[in-house]
């Protein structure tokens, strides 16, 4: 009923507008998996549209669109290697510009990108505007069962902020589902972010124009996020290009929290405009939108840069000179001989090498799968005075490296 009276209401104001008032509407689900597939077909060579599950109840498809450079070419594991920025949409159907918000992101990337590929090097970007496409068809917060899906990702599942009842429309609730994980929605999306190698992910919603942490690090509930100092460096900068600031979270279970316990992406909910189902009249969705999408913009064209990030400076056959030209620190950092506990953002270290890799691990947090967030990279074989090689690692060492390798770019 809700959802027929907000259409009535639409067509009502629509057709009864000044022809100088530029009415503009929001996106219905149909229209939005339109205009997204539509969209993707203009770029052919950087961007697939596809189909990853279906809802609890009306059985509507939830969609994304995969951006990489000559995505065509990639196998699935080159693919999954890439560092990659997921964004998404309607964990609460009722939040329709989240989903906006998600769609000009992924409009601006693509535009971009054909323009100057090199936008897209060495980089992925996945998006989905809909995770709750029931919820977003009937303009309703929670599923078709009622569970509100931002309370039930297994990540401090019912820790706080959550309902035991569920919910039903118009009215909300937040009911965290009989059971951590419950939903398929929720299963799809964890399902998607276990394929990438996700450096940030940003969910969307409404209501409160600000930036939310993955879970509390204030009050009684608070637990502290390893890797503060990167997430804080972040969030300044987000403040200064959007003036968006950061808060808690007000429940628990939420994607972001396992978007970053579990599958270490620096994580955040961005709460864009509150509009919803209204026509826009005195400015345009995008207008609306400009603070968070400046935010999305910074996280895109840094992306390689959160966390430990050590680019070479000098090779020898004995040594190699690092800088660490990320916003985090470098951690457990070998070129197989001795460990460097830390490399801080911006400092440069000489490391005695004894192997042709150099390993380290960009984040703290460990997340749900070993190794997640090591990184290894081939040194240049050097010839020695007396005309030897570069000492090669120890087979168990290189072999190491390599199925750590091959571990991160398999395909889940």
């Amino acid at each position: 009923m809700k959802y027929i009276l907000a259409l009535l209401t639409i067509t009502f104001l629509a057709f009864t507008a000044q022809p100088s008032e530029a009415v503009e509407l929001l996106h219905t689900y149909d229209s939005m998996k339109d205009d997204t597939q539509e969209l993707a077909s203009q770029y052919p060579d950087i961007a697939i549209y596809s189909e990853q599950g279906i809802s609890t109840g009306l059985n509507l498809e939830i969609f994304s669109v995969d951006v990489a450079l000559n995505i065509t070419e990639l196998t699935a594991e080159e693919l999954n290697a890439l560092p990659t920025m997921y964004v998404d949409g309607t964990h609460h159907g009722n939040e329709g510009m989240s989903a906006e918000a998600s769609f000009l992101f992924l409009q601006d990337i693509l535009e971009r990108s054909a323009a100057d590929p090199t936008y897209l090097e060495g980089k992925r970007l996945v998006v989905t505007p809909s995770v709750n496409p029931d919820g977003y068809f009937q303009d309703c917060r929670n599923n078709w069962n009622g569970v509100d899906l931002n309370r039930n990702y297994p990540y401090m599942w019912g820790m706080y902020g959550t309902s035991d009842t569920p919910g039903s429309c118009p009215a909300s609730g937040t009911y965290r589902g009989p059971s951590e994980g419950s939903e398929i929605e929720t299963q799809v999306n964890m399902e998607m972010m276990r394929g990438m190698n996700v450096y940030v992910y940003f969910s969307a919603h409404t209501g409160s124009n600000d930036i939310v942490l993955p879970w509390k690090i204030t009050g009684e509930y608070a637990v502290p996020i390893a890797d503060w100092d990167l997430y804080e460096y972040f969030l300044n900068e987000s403040t200064n290009v959007s003036g968006l600031t950061y808060r808690d979270p007000s429940g628990a279970g939420e994607s972001i929290a396992w978007g970053y316990g579990a599958r270490t992406a620096i994580s955040v909910i961005v709460e864009v405009d509150d509009m919803q189902w209204s026509p826009i009249e005195t400015t345009t969705i995008r207008g609306a939108l400009t603070n968070e999408l400046l935010m999305y913009d910074l996280a895109w064209e840094n992306l390689e840069l959160f966390g430990g990030n050590l680019e070479i400076t000098d090779e020898s056959a004995k040594s190699i000179t690092v800088m660490n030209i990320g916003w985090g620190a470098a951690y457990n950092t070998t070129a197989g001989n001795g460990i460097i506990d830390v490399i801080q953002p911006g400092e440069t270290i000489t490391i005695n090498r004894n192997g042709n890799f150099i390993e380290y691990h960009r984040l703290i947090q460990n997340g749900e799968e070993e190794n997640m967030t090591l990184i290894v990279n081939n040194l240049t074989v050097i010839q020695t005075t007396d005309n030897e090689s570069t000492p090669s690692m120890s087979f168990i060492s290189t072999t190491f490296c390599i199925l750590t390798a091959i571990t991160l770019r398999r395909n889940e």
